[in-house]
């Protein structure tokens, strides 16, 4: 049940501390007497390690925060011994439980009002309006069990959740890379207009979007409770999470774990664990959200409420038992697959290889890393995947358990592919399908026809913007012009339905002088200097890719220029399920196919031989 696998961390008091009724500053001596059996199920807010429920009661005492407090001495549901005294706000939803023990020290209540008055003044939400519950995963790519046929993957809970969703199989990000794509498709902009293609630059940059309506902002001024919580926003893109314009109350910060350590670590990055759950950013993070929603609930509102998970991205520090998932002697895993194509498409261009941080082994696009380490980093992957499945699950199983199901909107999506091993690969930053493409699933409860089904719509994470709008009942003139994207909502009455032909994304390259890579991030290098970019488009039976010199100052590649065209892609994708992560995309066959060749280009000609901007400034 919910007491026994949720509670929650230091920190959520911060979301709740505007919004607790103390019982007048009473000192309680002693503690009262306990309830035997009984569990109260609201969401706890910290939960001190402690051995017996009478320790539990004293530190419910010595908290004034504390209102209740529910003590189970196993929580044998997820497979560990940790903290099993959960210090709760307010006394509420008192439910049997065999093994549990209880008791009330204040006489807290929650308010059914929001705690951070929404400023600007917000209007009225459309009549009947849906909630939302916004789901961002690091690093996930689409393999998972039910949803994209991925069956050497654990992931149960997002099976169930796909069983009642609409799965997008061919769903793309605008930028293969954290900060950029959560720029673009949280504020509803391509790349090529928030300018963002490094870990420096935001929308919010003055001259750029100082002005624009970000997706949780738009909830927030008509009317609905915007929470978030992790990494919804890249850190510090824009400043602290765009608090307070997109936010009511930003209830988790924006972190993740220590890390791996040294007596776990198998190889780098590969680390089961064995501490317990409350050391998870992500298991805490999932518990507060859970908390948030229950918060929600009590707003007579509709609310938007944001979780940003960090796992699967490296380090993989998940606790033990997700390793153990798939099978292994302790040190490697067995039978694990791999690529079946360990190094670079034959005929790719240079610019299309990035040397990656991971693993420490000199490899390149000729030269793949050893298949036992490609295995191990295999390993910690799947495992981190399992992790976020069982994490995905605590809130998904929150949100029903208070009863928010049938009215709530639910969005999960990856903010980027990743490669593991395909192309020689291992990490993002790729204009390859890999690269690019990501697990786009969502539930509308109210449109029957999408629940259990795929479709082959070619979707963008742009279209997130338009859609959750559609879904939740706004029209298309409520949102403000400059929004980019398509509206996906009528895929959701029939799945067969194509509303978009193509899907677009880019990626910066910044290689030493003189050379076109490996080494060409563009992290920590400013747009002014930022010397090549790679446009690809992908339709029904094609990805074209073309990287091109870019002029940062006019933020514009060199599309009337021949000088400027420095490599082509062409990969056929007839037949291409999304399935098979490997058959696709080995062989550029640009040359064997001009007329094709010659039909994107101009597809992407008319996407981005756009000038968004007069003069970019030195940043």
């Amino acid at each position: 049940g919910l007491v026994s696998e949720m509670g929650s961390a230091n920190g959520l008091w911060a979301g709740f501390c505007a919004v607790i009724l103390a019982a007048g500053g009473e000192t309680v001596p002693a503690c009262p007497s306990t309830l035997a059996g009984r569990c109260f199920k609201t969401p706890g807010y910290r939960f001190p390690s402690v051995s017996t429920p009478s320790d539990c009661c004293q530190a419910c005492v010595s908290d004034t925060h504390c209102g209740a407090w529910t003590y189970v001495p196993a929580v044998v549901e997820i497979g560990g011994s940790t903290s099993a005294c959960h210090l709760k706000v307010a006394a509420e939803n008192d439910t049997a439980c065999s093994t549990g023990t209880s008791g009330i020290v204040r006489n807290h209540t929650l308010p059914p009002n929001s705690p951070t008055p929404p400023s600007p003044s917000p209007g009225p939400a459309p009549a009947n309006a849906l909630s939302v519950l916004f789901l961002v995963v690091d690093d996930l790519r689409p393999e998972l069990a039910a949803a994209y046929g991925q069956t050497h993957l654990v992931t149960p809970h997002l099976d169930k959740f796909a069983a009642t969703a609409l799965t997008f199989t061919r769903a793309m990000v605008q930028f293969s890379h954290c900060s950029p794509s959560r720029n673009s498709f949280l504020s509803g902009r391509s790349p090529q207009y928030t300018r963002t293609y490094n870990f420096i630059n935001s929308f919010r940059d003055q001259g750029v979007g100082e002005n624009w309506t970000a997706l949780p902002e738009f909830f927030k001024n008509n009317g609905y409770y915007v929470a978030g919580g992790g990494k919804v926003y890249h850190p510090g893109k824009p400043p602290n999470n765009d608090s307070p314009r997109s936010w009511d109350v930003y209830f988790k910060s924006n972190g993740d774990d220590a890390g791996c350590r040294k007596n776990e670590t198998i190889y780098d990055n590969v680390c089961p664990s064995d501490e317990p759950l409350s050391s998870f950013y992500d298991w805490v993070l999932a518990n507060e959200t859970v908390a948030q929603l229950e918060l929600a609930s009590r707003m007579n509102k509709p609310f938007f409420v944001a979780a940003g998970l960090r796992r699967p991205h490296r380090v993989w520090h998940v606790p033990r038992r997700f390793y153990d998932m798939y099978p292994n002697n302790g040190t490697d895993p067995i039978g694990m697959p791999l690529a079946k194509y360990k190094t670079g498409s034959v005929g790719m261009p240079e610019l299309a290889y990035i040397d990656n941080a991971w693993p420490s082994f000199d490899y390149n696009q000729s030269v793949p890393i050893p298949d036992r380490i490609a295995a191990l980093g295999r390993w910690g992957y799947y495992a981190s995947v399992s992790f976020t499945d069982f994490n995905l699950g605590l809130i998904l199983q929150g949100l029903d358990e208070i009863g928010l199901t049938d009215r709530t909107v639910v969005s999960l999506i990856g903010d980027h592919g990743w490669e593991l091993g395909e192309h020689g690969e291992w990490c993002k930053r790729t204009n390859f399908e890999v690269g690019v493409r990501i697990p786009y699933i969502i539930r509308a409860p109210h449109m029957p026809a999408s629940a259990g089904q795929q479709t082959a719509e070619l979707a963008e994470a742009l279209d997130l913007y338009r859609t959750l709008a559609g879904l939740t009942g706004f029209s298309a003139d409520a949102i403000e012009p400059g929004v980019e994207g398509t509206d996906l909502s009528p895929v959701f009455n029939d799945p067969s339905t194509i509303v978009k032909d193509a899907a677009f994304s880019q990626m910066a390259r910044c290689p030493a002088v003189g050379t076109l890579g490996p080494e060409s991030a563009c992290n920590t290098v400013p747009l002014l200097k930022i010397p090549y970019m790679g446009f690809t488009v992908r339709v029904d039976a094609w990805r074209y890719t073309a990287w091109l010199a870019f002029d940062g100052a006019t933020n514009t590649a060199g599309w009337d220029d021949p000088r400027a065209l420095i490599g082509e892609e062409l990969y056929a994708h007839a037949n291409d399920t999304g399935v098979d992560f490997d058959a696709f995309e080995n062989v550029n066959v640009v040359t064997e196919n001009t007329v094709v060749r010659d039909e994107l280009m101009q597809r992407l000609r008319a996407r981005f031989a756009v000038n968004t901007t007069t003069t970019v400034g030195e940043s």
